[in-house]
């Protein structure tokens, strides 16, 4: 099983400027529904037959859109976003990520103030990685960047290997390849895939595989 994840894309309006706790809630929950910057110019995915499972809502929606050859989708809730609150009901404003900074912390302390705990998050990502291991096959998942910033976390705890171009934290439309460790040469540092194999040691390795 091999999965290629898609980050959605960057919100349209996403909340800026300093705002109040009721301010960047209304304005949290507007770049979420408010659509997606347009991709940069290239060539669209071809999903290959591979299952399209999406999270609810239009970033989603819109990321495969533009992301996606036309093909089927499958929308999965296991996916979907991490809502996110302001701590506290205050005029007091602050910057979004000082908002969201503090929702995060909520979320590790349970705070009932947030919709989700973190513990709750990690055990949908872990019911989702068990779902597709059950299934067994290669297919494309879109989500938002909270959400997957733990889905990756889980994926590693559960010993899968994670491909990424960026580092850091996950950026808007970032593609990531999750596959099997046993998928993999793990002879040098390019651990590449079995399935083409670009080291003498991977080859050997492939060939013991078949035989």
């Amino acid at each position: 099983m091999t999965v290629l994840i898609l980050c959605t894309g960057a919100p349209a309006q996403p909340p800026t400027g300093k705002l109040s706790s009721r301010e960047f809630d209304a304005a949290w929950e507007r770049a979420q529904d408010g659509g997606i910057c347009p991709p940069p110019a290239g060539r669209k995915i071809d999903p290959s037959g591979r299952e399209i499972y999406l999270a609810e809502g239009s970033p989603a929606a819109e990321t495969a859109a533009q992301m996606l050859e036309e093909c089927s989708m499958i929308t999965e809730p296991l996916l979907n976003e991490v809502r996110v609150r302001s701590s506290c009901e205050t005029d007091t404003q602050h910057d979004a990520a000082v908002w969201l900074r503090k929702a995060a912390r909520q979320r590790k302390q349970a705070d009932a103030r947030q919709p989700e705990s973190q513990k709750q998050i990690k055990e949908r990502a872990d019911a989702l990685i068990l779902k597709l291991a059950k299934e067994d096959k290669d297919c494309i998942l879109i989500t938002g960047p909270i959400f997957l910033t733990e889905l990756l976390d889980r994926f590693r705890v559960q010993n899968y290997v994670i491909q990424r171009s960026g580092i850091f934290r996950v950026r808007p439309l970032e593609k990531f390849v999750i596959s099997e460790k046993e998928a993999h040469c793990g002879g040098c540092g390019h651990n590449c895939f079995l399935s083409n194999p670009g080291c003498g040691v991977g080859r050997e390795k492939a060939l013991r595989r078949k035989a």
